[in-house]
């Protein structure tokens, strides 16, 4: 019978500067216990920084705070999508996409998580396709000192309803000092518990851990539902992000992450030959080059 494991809590550094700084989290520095989870990075950004990219074999998933500016985002499968503020857009790249993301109007400050998850392998060579959820379809927990955004998943008897291409639970959680909020993770389960602003305790059924703002903790592998709690210490801001391990090795090279070198090579190879299509830039105009 396997019990809930806890990794150490670790407050990964901010990189970047004016233009662009994220804190970034990566899934290598938690003993596997992220899973199905390779990492994400807490960004603010003010430019297209990173222009067209490729995606293969994961999902890239943008979720826009709300109190950022629109992120504006376009690929090589002709998907056009403003993420309005408050919303969140799931590309999920399987064999391979092209993809560009910038702010709306350049120069307006984007604030937002970019979250990267596996896909499992006998799903890496199924087409792309992109969700979006308006935040008019984000159901919330409303109770006094807490509100609780449930982005994707479910938390209690609250479900979102829009259906993603893999199970994911992100819950968007506000607590004012002194007031609490619970949740079940599922037996199985991975979570992963960020600090956006403030401190809180975070209780599980093995030991009390008090988190504060850029803090990240880890935690999977128990063969039960698992009680979890948040309580405020000030007001404060945390994102609770879980899902189910897929306990597969990964092989990346940049956002391409397949479950073989082969794979790998086999995917960078159909992104340099055009298979994966790409957008052009010029001046203001992005031009989608489909795939060939």
């Amino acid at each position: 019978m396997n019990k809930l494991v806890l990794s150490t809590v670790i407050t990964p550094e901010v990189q970047g500067d004016e233009q662009f700084f994220a804190r970034k989290a990566r899934a290598k520095d938690f003993d596997g216990l992220m899973d199905p989870i390779i990492g994400f990075d807490h960004f603010e950004l003010k430019k297209d920084i990173f222009g067209p990219h490729p995606h293969a074999g994961m999902s890239a998933i943008s979720y826009v705070f709300e109190n950022s500016a629109p992120y504006h985002s376009i690929d090589s499968r002709g998907n056009n999508i403003v993420i309005t503020p408050g919303s969140l857009l799931w590309t999920y790249a399987g064999k391979g996409v092209v993809h560009s993301e910038f702010p709306v109007p350049d120069g307006a400050t984007v604030e937002g998580l970019q979250l990267f998850v596996n896909i499992p392998a006998h799903k890496k060579q199924e087409d792309p396709k992109s969700v979006f959820i308006d935040k008019a379809k984000i159901p919330e927990i409303k109770e006094e000192g807490v509100r609780v955004r449930v982005v994707c998943g479910e938390t209690g008897n609250v479900t979102n309803k829009v259906e993603t291409p893999d199970e994911l639970t992100l819950l968007h959680i506000f607590i004012e000092a002194g007031k609490e909020f619970s949740h079940q993770l599922p037996a199985q389960w991975s979570g992963t518990v960020f600090a956006i602003e403030g401190y809180f305790d975070f209780i599980t059924s093995q030991t009390t851990t008090e988190i504060e703002e850029g803090m990240v903790m880890a935690m999977a592998e128990s063969n039960f539902d698992e009680p979890l709690k948040f309580i405020g210490i000030t007001n404060c801001q945390l994102l609770l992000i879980s899902g189910k391990p897929l306990h597969e090795q990964l092989f990346s090279k940049g956002a391409m992450v397949m479950d073989s070198e082969e794979a790998l090579a086999n995917a960078d190879e159909n992104y340099k030959k055009g298979k994966m299509g790409f957008i052009e830039i010029e001046g203001k105009t992005r031009k989608v080059i489909k795939p060939v």
